[in-house]
């Protein structure tokens, strides 16, 4: 069951009118700032597509993962797919967990603690005012990390620490055939799922951790009843990565891998699970380059939104003062404004784009306005042939009849 406080305050049309001018200062910070976050972000993707392109001409595949290391092959960038085994028992010590056959063991421990959720409600008032209505409720929830209650509105108090600590346990080492998987590639080995094994009080090797304990599913509770948790009381649950087909994409580095060093300047080191073709693992992560392109044009896109929203904020709240009809016209005033900004935003985020692709592929960016002025003109082209052929079959026509004087043809 949730608590729940509510508070009303008002501001004036002058002490808004100074947030708005106090929030143009840090929207043209936010606007400037989009620009080199844009131009990054181009110049990032089309070094990562180069570099998998230069990947892909240049990839060694090594056929059978278990086949002594060809040392011929140091320093050059290899596939190869093959079964991951751990190379030692993976265990938690302290509560004596050791499933077998697993590559990593990850450990999460969550605390019952309370969580502040803040609503708001605004609304004009005359004169250029603002009324705020601020709910705040507290649910207590599952947390993995300490909520800190100091700054909570209502008197919510949280422990200050977790009794334990989350943490995970690695093979080590972990191989690939004749390969050992270096500690970058183990970090990405990350397809946790629950452990089958069953856990047992009996097994936690801390005497008061051990005394304290309640079997809860597939793991631990510390507290009264796991039906009706109270706030402090820590749930400790297992997961694990069995031991599974990998594909590895990376520079030959003895008998591991490292990332391989493309002449555009980019790194090469590539890990999936299951098996995949030396093409296939190229395509993937080419993907992820371009879904990690769109959503950087899109963050850049908003915050330059956001600079300029911020920039023109004072325009709203100069309409609001206008006595009776100011609300209305500062809601208009507002959401044009918010059009607008979307429009200009959309069209200097894309020039940015277009600018930095001259910048980075000048013949690539030239063929393309090419192409695109060409498309522009034919379409202009178009429009300008249908208009003059509407005004042709909507004109009247007229046929001239020249009439003859019998007397002037006797002259």
């Amino acid at each position: 069951m949730s608590h729940v406080v509510t508070t009303v305050t008002t501001t004036s049309w002058g002490g808004r009118m100074k947030n708005a001018c106090g929030g143009v200062c840090f929207g043209v910070l936010l606007f400037f700032g989009s620009f080199p976050l844009l131009v990054w972000n181009e110049g990032r993707s089309i070094e990562r597509y180069e570099s998998l392109e230069e990947g892909k001409r240049v990839v060694v595949p090594v056929g059978d993962p278990s086949a002594a290391v060809d040392p011929n092959n140091e320093g050059k960038l290899i596939h190869i797919t093959g079964t991951a085994e751990a190379g030692s028992n993976v265990s938690d010590a302290f509560f004596g967990i050791s499933p077998p056959n697993v590559l990593k063991l990850r450990r999460d421990v969550e605390m019952m603690q309370w969580k502040e959720s803040k609503s708001e409600k605004t609304e004009k008032t005359n004169g250029g005012g603002e009324r705020t209505v601020t709910t705040y409720s507290y649910s207590k929830v599952w947390s993995s990390y300490v909520i800190n209650s100091a700054g909570f509105y209502d008197t919510h108090e949280n422990p200050s620490d977790m009794p334990f600590t989350s943490l995970v346990f690695a093979a080590n080492p972990i191989n690939i055939g004749s390969f050992e998987l270096s500690d970058a590639l183990v970090s990405r080995i990350n397809w946790y799922s629950d452990i089958n094994e069953a856990v047992s009080v009996d097994s936690i090797s801390d005497e008061s951790a051990r005394s304290e304990a309640k079997k809860y599913g597939n793991g631990f509770f510390f507290g009264q009843d796991p039906a009706y948790p109270e706030v402090g009381d820590v749930k400790i649950m297992f997961q694990a990565v069995p031991e599974d087909t990998i594909t590895v994409v990376g520079s030959q580095s003895g008998n591991s891998f490292s990332s391989y060093l493309t002449q555009r300047g980019g790194t090469i080191l590539l890990l999936r699970r299951g098996p995949h073709t030396p093409e296939e693992m190229f395509l993937l992560a080419e993907k992820d380059n371009v879904m990690l392109t769109w959503a950087l044009r899109f963050a850049g896109f908003f915050v330059m939104f956001l600079g300029l929203k911020m920039i023109i904020q004072p325009l709203e709240v100069m309409a609001d003062v206008i006595p009776v009809i100011g609300p209305f016209v500062g809601d208009l005033v507002g959401a044009a404004s918010e059009a607008l900004v979307a429009l200009v935003a959309g069209v200097l985020s894309s020039l940015v784009i277009a600018v930095s692709w001259f910048f980075y592929r000048p013949l690539f960016a030239a063929l393309f306005l090419s192409v695109t002025g060409v498309l522009i003109y034919s379409i202009k082209k178009k429009l300008e042939e249908q208009k003059a052929s509407h005004s042709d079959a909507s004109s009247p026509a007229y046929e001239i009849t020249k009439i003859r004087d019998p007397e002037y043809d006797q002259v």
